[in-house]
């Protein structure tokens, strides 16, 4: 298995060993040959500190055995009952398995053991990973089958949900926690997960090559935004695809969200049309909410509200002043084409980041629309600082390769809307 041994990781599973057995399966060696814990011998808590200053040869998953370990019908036991928390999701699964498929597909899902090793770490150490994952597996099954994929190719799309987020048990876990705000090298962290995972599953042959893919692209976008290669259009896989829209659509199932999660949602998708794959969204239906899950949003507050729009207002104002003819270059060629999308999207839903006042003055006027603009103001500043991100590995990229930082306008502004963007992110967790 590739190396991903960390200490995050390491402490997750010897801290599981204290309430759930588990026992080497073989010897384990550092990479300097020294027999670090012999065959058969139980792993308690007591060994971390030992284990975390070596590299571990076999890797940990490969090395142990833990007793209950989750297998499918575990998963499926888990599966079912989280269909049962929301009548949205059991409808979605419903209207697609006329033949019971997806129990029996869940069911009979073959897996390396030291994946399943993995998945149990998940279920019980990180458990939001591990809901989420489940909502990604019930999601990926529905977007394959309104697509028309094979029964093959179902499985192929519901074994990359379960997996696909492996490589984010690698990473301190606080980095995870929704109130945490990420700086720009903890983030680096974050976009490393999938190629984590890929290199993950490339250990198993066993596994059809495009769940790998899959696992790898999920976190693409079609315009060419995403990470970790910035692939775009049909460079991206279907499989891909499906995972990456399924990713979002499960925000809408997702506890961590606050409720009004279908308006969220499909607000949204009126700002990401773009970077997913064709035909996908057609397959979410906002028709008809969900009595047990959807309850009305939150208040908002109007005069934060409208510190954000104005915020927009002035990011887009500050790229138009940076872009003219005289600091032209490819990076802020990127910068003008998603920016031209987005304010398209903008205007489509009734903001022109032109002139920002109409919009706050409507907010007065009308404040039962607050709660509606919310998620649009919201989610175009996460398109905001998704660019940010996108740009801050272009320009690293360009300064490594000329071996120096690059100072200019490019960099001033740059930073500047950085800082403006990481105020708004925390005002807003505030």
């Amino acid at each position: 298995m590739q190396e991903t041994q960390d200490p995050h990781y390491l402490r997750a599973v010897t801290d599981l060993s204290d309430s759930r057995k588990i026992v080497a399966s073989c010897d384990i060696y550092s990479k300097s040959g020294i027999k670090l814990v012999s065959s058969g011998i139980r792993i308690t808590s007591n060994l971390y500190d030992r284990l975390v200053k070596h590299k571990l040869l076999p890797q940990l998953d490969m090395a142990l055995a833990i007793e209950n370990m989750l297998d499918s019908q575990l998963i499926r036991q888990d599966v079912q009952a989280l269909l049962q928390t929301s009548e949205k999701l059991k409808e979605m699964v419903d209207s697609v398995d006329t033949d019971g498929q997806f129990s029996s597909m869940i069911g009979g899902i073959q897996l390396p053991t030291p994946l399943f090793f993995k998945l149990t770490v998940a279920r019980e150490k990180f458990q939001r990973i591990y809901q989420h994952t489940l909502l990604l597996v019930i999601v990926g099954f529905y977007l394959a089958q309104r697509d028309r994929m094979k029964r093959q190719e179902v499985e192929w799309v519901a074994i990359a949900a379960l997996c696909q987020d492996m490589g984010l048990l690698h990473i301190d876990p606080q980095l995870l926690e929704p109130s945490h705000v990420m700086n720009p090298d903890e983030r680096r962290h974050l976009y490393a997960h999938p190629l984590t995972t890929f290199l993950i599953l490339g250990e198993f042959p066993e596994l059809a090559r495009p769940i790998a893919d899959a696992v790898l692209e999920h976190h693409e976008r079609m315009d060419g935004s995403g990470y970790p290669r910035g692939l775009s259009g049909e460079k991206i896989s279907r499989y891909g695809q499906i995972l990456a829209f399924a990713e979002l659509v499960a925000t809408a199932f997702d506890g961590d969200h606050a409720g009004g999660q279908w308006k969220r949602l499909e607000m949204m998708l009126k700002l990401n049309s773009r970077r997913y794959g064709n035909g996908l969204i057609g397959y979410v239906d906002f028709r008809h909410d969900d009595p047990a899950g959807e309850k009305s949003a939150p208040g908002t507050d109007l005069e934060h509200l409208a510190d954000q729009v104005r915020l927009i207002a002035w990011l887009f104002d500050t790229v138009n002043q940076h872009s003219g003819p005289s600091h032209r270059d490819k990076i802020l060629d990127i910068v003008q084409i998603r920016l031209a999308a987005l304010r398209l999207e903008l205007l489509d839903a009734g903001f022109d980041p032109r002139d920002p006042e109409p919009l706050i003055q409507l907010f007065v006027d009308d404040p039962e629309c607050v709660a509606d603009y919310a998620p649009l103001i919201n989610e175009a500043i996460w398109r905001f600082d998704s660019l940010v991100m996108e740009i801050s590995r272009l320009v690293s990229e360009e300064e490594g390769k000329l071996g120096q930082r690059k100072e200019g306008p490019k960099r001033e502004w740059f930073d500047v809307m950085k800082q403006s963007l990481l105020r708004a992110t925390t005002q807003s967790e505030e």
